[in-house]
This record gives structure tokens, sequence and C-alpha cells, in this order.
């Protein structure tokens, strides 16, 4: 018999619902998911190798990682995605034959009384056997997952500041992955490399100094003049490179600068020696920004630009991949998704990382709903069915592209 539960307002509530606040009133209690073990070797973290600087930017392949890091004459290093790794894939054994030979519904089990703030991720760890919540929607380091499209751009990011590039250019989808990689990128650079991350900057060219200089810990009072302020961070970037450093400005969501903002970066990257650059911009943000940088108006600020690289969303393949590694690294012993069921994911998400999450995440709750381990395409389809992903759409999920 269905069970039907009632909300406050006297509408009739789905059945999952009604399991759902159930459940998170109580711990269920039932063994950690382990009748198929995982013979693959674990998926690592990237190392810090220092090797030779001829590996080539386009050297990246599929389940070929990079085997070091660019390094020039230059003693500054940023830590190389990993080495030595397992490809790209999660080693899962997996359910074949269709989504209909799948675990059968596990009986509802006894639960007891148990008031925890934390109870939602019980879901995760009492019933399906993880450590964590897998597909969490905020950008997390120890997550990220190396595929070939993500290799090349991490790959473009050293060269452009191991090569001393004046401007580095990152684009990509909403979700699509370029704010983990500049996580990673931080949590990694040399430390004598003093860096500023500006976020949604917007405003004149006096407030885009402001944001500057507030980045790399400089405060400005209100009242200070353009030429003061201008002439105090030319200061900072000069002291930094006669100690030895220099300094990279970060801007992310740089799609939402103007067309005077991004000129007015060009003219900061004309402050130099007479062979450094003393300052070096990497300007990351979604696909309309490339746009914007190729309009007539902005052709020296393209010229600027010496390193570049737009990320595309992942291909079906690599969303299975990528699916069965974020399951992986949240301590899964196989891959709870079916083939067919991530085939539908990347058909309704084209790919988008972030949008595979929450659907995935939404998937993982009506399986469980559904008294299921592993996630079938019926599963899926019933999450769309009932309207409860709303991040549907088209985005354009051609191959990466160059300026």
């Amino acid at each position: 018999m269905i069970k039907q539960s009632f909300g406050t307002d006297g509408v009739l509530l789905p059945h999952f619902i009604h399991k759902l606040r159930f459940f998170l009133r109580s711990r269920k209690k039932s063994r950690p998911v382990s009748d198929v073990s995982d013979t693959g070797d674990a998926y690592p973290s990237p190392d810090v190798l220092r090797e030779r600087a001829d590996e080539q930017v386009n050297s990246a392949t599929p389940n070929q990682p990079v085997k070091g890091p660019l390094k020039l004459q230059s003693d500054f290093l940023i830590a190389p995605i990993g080495t030595n790794e397992s490809p790209i894939g999660a080693q899962f054994e997996t359910n074949e034959g269709g989504f209909d030979k799948i675990d059968p519904p596990e009986p509802v089990r006894e639960v007891k009384e148990q008031s925890s703030e934390n109870s939602i991720l019980d879901i995760y760890t009492d019933y399906f056997g993880l450590n964590v919540r897998p597909f969490s929607l905020v950008p997390d380091p120890d997550f990220i997952f190396w595929s070939p499209a993500h290799r090349r751009a991490y790959t473009m990011l050293e060269y452009g500041l191991l090569t001393r590039s004046p401007i580095t250019l990152i684009t990509g989808e909403v979700g699509s992955g370029k704010t983990t990689l500049l996580h990673h990128l931080l949590k990694n650079i040399d430390d004598r490399i003093k860096v500023g991350l500006v976020a949604n900057a917007q405003g004149s060219r006096g407030e885009l100094l402001r944001w500057v200089m507030m980045s790399l810990g400089k405060r400005i009072s209100a009242d200070t003049n353009y030429v003061d302020m201008f002439e105090a961070f030319q200061k900072l970037l000069i002291d930094e490179y006669a100690q030895g450093g220099r300094v990279v400005i970060i801007f992310d969501e740089a799609q939402n600068l103007s067309r005077e903002s991004l000129e007015e970066l060009r003219m900061f990257t004309n402050i130099n020696s007479n062979k450094d650059e003393l300052l070096q911009l990497v300007i990351v943000g979604q696909p309309e920004l490339r746009e914007m940088i190729r309009q007539p108006g902005l052709r020296q600020f393209a010229q600027r630009v010496a390193a570049n690289f737009h990320l595309g969303a992942m291909d079906s393949t690599t969303v299975y991949d990528y699916i069965g590694h974020r399951l992986r690294a949240a301590g899964a012993a196989k891959n709870l998704f079916h083939r067919s069921a991530s085939d539908l994911i990347f058909e309704k998400t084209n790919g988008v990382p972030r949008l595979v999450n929450q659907l995935c995440d939404l998937a993982m709750v009506y399986t469980f709903t559904n008294n299921q381990k592993i996630v079938t395409y019926r599963t899926v389809q019933q999450v769309l069915d009932d309207g409860a992903f709303f991040g549907a759409g088209s985005f354009d999920s051609s191959e990466s592209s160059n300026l």
C-alpha cells in the first residue's frame, strides 16, 4: 500500500517526500554497499614532481596524464596535474545487461530515533555506504576530476604563469569547472608569487583598481584619488619584483567586466621592467567574455592574450567516468549509477559538471526512496518526470577551441 502524506496546506505530497521526512527523523541502519568489490587502483590526487620542460601543452591525451610541471629559466613552479595516475574512468565493476538487472529493492528495516543536524547525510553514509555526499554543488578540490579538457586547461594556466604571459584567458560554460581549476591553482602556486583574486568586479576604473588593491591586501581610503591609487599599485609591483617575486591577479566571472574595464586591465600590464612582466593577469569567465574580447575595440587586449583555452562540456563517456570518480572519492566500492542512467544524465545536462551533480544528487535521493541501491534509467526519468530537476537547458557542448 502506497503511503500518503499531506503538507501544512493540505496538498498531497509524493511518496518520496513522505519517506524522506521519515528518514530525516531517524537513522536508517543498513550495511555498507560491499557486494561488488573494486579491484582498480585508487584514484590519486596530484603530486608535486619536477620534470623537464619539454612536455608540450597539447601532450595530454585521454587516459594520459601530464607528466610534470612546465619549467623554464624561472624557479617558480606550480604543482602539476597528477602523475602515474590510473586511467580517468573509475575502476568499478558495474551492473550489465540493462537497468532491469539491478540489485532488488531491499526491505525497509527498523529505525531508531536519533536527533542530528547532519541527518540528511545519513542517506549517503548509512544507506549507500559512503563517507561524504558525493555530488555537492560547492567546488571542492578533493573531488577534482581531470578530464582531458580539464588537463589541457590547467596546463594552459601553468604555461601562462611560467612564461610570464601578460594575460591568460580561460572560458567555459556556467558550472564547467573553471572555479575548481582556480582553487587547485591557488592551492599549489609558489609562495613567492603574490596572488590577488577578484570575483564579480564591476564599476568605474577607479573602483576596479580599488578591487585590485584590496585583493592584494592593501586598503585604500575612500577619498584617495585615482592617480595616488595607481602610484601605490605601481610601487607594490616594483617592490615585489625587487624582492624576487611577482604579482598575479585572477579575475573570476570576468564576463561582468565592461569593455572599458578590460582596456584598463590591459593598461595595467604596461607596468614592466626592461625584460620582465611585473604583473600577470588570469582572466576567467563565461563564453561571452571571449566574444567581447574579439570585438575590434579590444584588439590590443586580444594581442596581449598569450595563453588561452575554452573549457567545453563533457561527452557521454566522460560523464560516466566523472560520476564514477566522484563516487569513488566519496568512498563507494562500486559505481552506483547504471550506464543507461549516466547516458540519460548526459542527455539532460549536456555534460555540464554542475548540472550533472544536481541531477545525480536528486537521483540518489529518489533511489533511496525506492529502496534500491543502484541508480537506474527509470529512476532518473522519474526525477525528470516529477520536474524535480530544474537545471536542464541547452548549452554549446562543442569541442574546446582557441581564441
